[in-house]
């Protein structure tokens, strides 16, 4: 979170697939370094620009699916 708040100073909920890519495999590198990571982000993506991803509501899907696993 503290990574996205630099890209999000106003919390808006809002990032690109890229730094939302960036971000994610900065800090798992060994997990998602050859990983494609777009699909998964799609059904974040907003309506009018699929460029921005809901980043909220993505990080609110993997805390439940890691509850489920």
């Amino acid at each position: 979170m503290l990574s996205i708040r630099s890209i999000d100073p106003i919390f808006n909920g809002i990032v690109t697939r890229n730094e939302l890519d960036d971000i994610l495999k900065h800090h798992h590198p060994k997990e998602l370094d050859n990983k494609d990571l777009m699909p998964l982000m799609k059904r974040f993506a907003s309506v009018q620009n699929k460029i921005l991803i809901d980043y909220k509501g993505f990080m609110q899907w993997i805390k439940n699916n890691m509850i489920k696993s």
